[in-house]
């Protein structure tokens, strides 16, 4: 089956939000960029046969490679499935210097993947063996840096609108966009009620978790479902602590427009840091307030105040179990021993996650137990499946040896014929007749003799495997002889992740999944 072409298609919003020229515009359109490539792939020998697969990111900026579609072309480009792919310009497929450099002259040369740029008259099938181009390289750079004075202007324009008190970045719950202006918010009812009665009842003295587990009970929205947003994760969306904290400290809500609070560091920073205070843009009365400012004091005064503490990163690989039911990660208190539960209970009545809540002791001594089972296990199948192949290789051998000598007596007992025709103790007829008969045997050993020379080479290859798992194998050992030695922390090396359902049934996955016979393992204690 022939592998496909791609056609690669991006447009950034800022291509649209910055440039004035309409034209320009319309040139580098979604529609305009498939209509130049379609129409090129028709007319390309050798290309316009061959089956195409589109792919499209619509509003991503081109210094940022990752993109949905960009990411689910380059994994369908690693497995076989596409041999050239195909853009209307350099800048359409990125607009990092470096990395695009990468792609051209050691990814795609890598994968086999031809690269055509039609408008900056590329071809990679021009180039095999080769760097890309003087010309291709400039081009490249010119719009590396176009996209930094691009990114520069759209902060410009970002920095202009804060400072006038418009919104920039997403709508705060609670609120919607204007109708006459984008960078205007105001007051969404249904939201907003939500709004004041959670700080109603901060006011009235009830707990954060309690107006969550109220708010779960009666199937109110969160903001993320309220407005439709995606989530990565698998986890069902829930009202919880933090986010009631969040709406209590939010002085939006009193119509103070803040802005500048988190900036990027460089034209790529995947994080963006936060601003001190003091550099905030702030603005009162940009929007109708939800609440007072006499409430919104009030409210905060009410929370508990934790006292500030200095945050440590510490080392934690026993954070590996995960609530079977919400499918969250459990959380871990302290008393005179460390115990595990799942948050979901706090926060919604009457769940399965609520059963859930165990010590680490008595879970650890679950898990060294399996562990000890499986590495046993691991050992016994592996001398079992050694010996094995050590006796299956020994009678291969033995039955090479034996065919060999039963083809060399056919070879004596040929000669032996020969001679005796020769010498007119027997026919000529007879002769031909012993001879074919023969041949025939000789035929058959020589084809059993390759079946088991082939036989033979898999079983030696199978034994070289062996030795090489043993490798893999006697680091898992290694685990149970640290945990065995009392170092517990040890045993989280081998483990992936621990499912619980109860605190009677967990379902284990291992680190050394390819090496234990079952990548998982349920059991009870």
């Amino acid at each position: 089956m022939p592998k496909a072409v791609a056609i690669y298609l991006r447009l950034s919003q800022e291509d649209i939000d910055v440039r004035r020229n309409a034209a320009k515009d319309e040139s580098n359109s979604i529609s305009a960029q498939r209509s130049l490539i379609t129409r090129h792939l028709d007319q390309t020998p050798g290309l316009a046969e061959l089956p195409r697969l589109e792919f499209c990111d619509d509003g991503f900026s081109g210094t940022n490679f990752e993109r949905p579609d960009f990411q689910r072309m380059i994994d369908l480009a690693k497995q076989g499935e596409i041999g050239c792919i195909v853009v209307k310009d350099l800048s359409r497929f990125g607009r990092d210097y470096l990395e695009v450099g990468d792609y051209l002259e050691h990814i795609f040369p890598f994968l086999g993947i031809r690269f055509k740029s039609i408008n900056d008259h590329y071809d990679s099938l021009n180039h095999d063996g080769k760097t890309i181009g003087m010309d291709v390289a400039f081009r490249n750079l010119v719009y590396d840096y176009y996209s930094k004075d691009l990114s520069s202007k759209v902060k410009t324009a970002m920095r202009s609108k804060q400072e006038k008190g418009g919104y920039i970045s997403c709508c705060t719950y609670g609120y919607k966009t204007s109708p006459e202006n984008k960078h205007k918010m105001i007051i969404d009812e249904p939201a907003a009620k939500i709004v004041r009665e959670i700080f109603d009842a901060v006011i009235a003295g009830k707990s954060t978790s309690e107006i969550a587990a109220n708010l779960n009970a009666r199937g109110i929205p969160t903001p993320q479902e309220y407005k439709g947003v995606r989530r990565k994760e698998k986890t069902e969306p829930q009202w919880t602590h933090p986010r009631i904290v969040y709406t209590i400290r939010n002085i939006k809500y009193t119509g103070v427009m803040t802005n500048h609070t988190r900036e990027s560091r460089h034209i790529r920073d995947k994080n963006q840091r936060r601003v001190p205070m003091s550099e905030w843009i702030i603005h009162p009365d940009a929007h109708e307030a939800i609440v007072s400012r006499e409430e919104w004091e009030i409210a905060n005064e009410t929370l508990r105040h934790p006292k500030k503490v200095t945050k440590t990163v510490l080392d934690q690989p026993d954070r590996v179990y995960y609530c079977a039911h919400c499918g969250r990660k459990l959380r871990k208190t302290y008393g005179s021993d460390q115990y595990y539960s799942c948050a979901s209970a706090l926060y919604q009545d009457s769940v399965a996650c609520s059963s859930i809540r165990f010590k680490r002791t008595e879970m650890e001594e679950v898990l060294i137990e399996s562990l000890r089972a499986q590495i046993n296990f691991i050992k016994q199948t592996t001398r079992t499946n050694k010996k094995e192949m050590r006796s299956s290789s020994a009678e291969c051998y033995k039955a090479i040896g034996q065919v060999e000598k039963e083809l060399s007596q056919l070879r004596s007992r040929k000669m032996e014929r020969y001679e005796a025709y020769r010498s007119g103790e027997i026919s000529r007829e007879d002769f031909i007749q012993i001879k074919e008969s023969l041949t025939v045997q000789a035929d058959e050993l020589s084809a059993k003799k390759e079946q088991l020379e082939n036989e033979y080479r898999g079983l030696l290859q199978a034994q070289k495997e062996e030795a090489e798992s043993r490798t893999e194998i006697t680091q898992a050992e290694q685990v149970l002889e640290d945990v065995d030695a009392g170092l517990r922390d040890h045993l989280y090396e081998a483990i992936e992740r621990v499912i619980v359902t109860t605190n009677e049934q967990i379902e284990i996955k291992w680190v050394f999944a390819d090496i234990f016979a079952q990548k998982e393992e349920i059991c009870s204690f």
